[in-house]
């Protein structure tokens, strides 16, 4: 494991010990996990991720999307690097709605073909070889199965400013950004055809009222879907695949 990828781990440790709310040990804004909660549930209305079959969510975090999976019926493994993470994802599912895995995006510990569909949300930013994660989400799809991959946007103008502060003061970048097209050319290489791309659509945090409004559920598929608007204004992409 690269440096790093090992601060990451260790920063995702230190929120998944000192925090309780899912937004602070998964490391998002509120309003940045509630856009992507909305987004979810959008995809699992429109049964996007397969409407059976096991469901892993890779980077599970404080296990959100695996508890939303988990009442929707579906059978989910939550799988993170992060050991209190996962302590604090079993402790909000005292249900049981979901499983939890300890292990690496770049080993999965699963057989081939284990799995309908792969959830990634939050995870590319944060690894040196996101080709070699996504290898491993398509080895264990079923064929037809779905893959959903976020990736941070590089052309965002509030990222791209953070990149030039950092190199202009000669200092590194705390996340990784690729591109989306990046991301769809890794997934058909390893049998994954992209099918869809949202973008996910953030306020600054000073305009709270500019939340509310891109909280419809409406308003933002039709802007991430706007490729002007999505290709700039997009924080991320989701990008949808099936396995051929």
């Amino acid at each position: 494991m690269s440096e790093f990828e090992e601060e990451w781990q260790r920063r995702f440790e230190r929120f998944g010990t000192r925090h309780q709310s899912d937004h602070r040990v998964s490391g998002w804004s509120l309003a940045g996990l509630r856009q992507r909660m909305m987004l979810f549930e959008g995809l699992l209305d429109r049964g996007v991720l397969a409407e059976s079959g096991p469901v892993l969510e890779l980077g599970c975090g404080a296990g959100t999307y695996v508890r939303m999976l988990g009442k929707r019926g579906r059978a989910v493994i939550g799988l993170d690097y992060s050991l209190p993470s996962l302590f604090r994802a079993a402790s909000a599912d005292p249900g049981r709605l979901g499983r939890y895995v300890a292990g690496s995006s770049y080993a999965l510990p699963f057989p081939s073909g284990s799995f309908t569909a792969v959830t990634c949300v939050g995870v590319l930013q944060v690894l040196e070889k996101p080709e070699a994660a996504i290898a491993e989400m398509a080895r264990v799809l079923t064929s037809r199965g779905t893959l959903l991959i976020e990736t941070l946007n590089a052309w965002n103008p509030v990222a791209a400013m953070r990149r030039l502060v950092a190199f202009t003061q000669g200092q590194p970048t705390r996340l990784r950004y690729g591109t989306a097209g990046a991301v769809e050319r890794a997934m058909a290489a390893y049998g994954v055809r992209p099918v869809e791309q949202i973008g996910v659509l953030l306020p600054p945090r000073s305009m709270p009222g500019l939340a509310e409004l891109l909280g419809r559920p409406g308003l933002q598929r039709m802007l991430g879907r706007t490729p002007g608007v999505r290709a700039v204004g997009a924080h991320a992409f989701w990008i949808v695949g099936t396995k051929t």
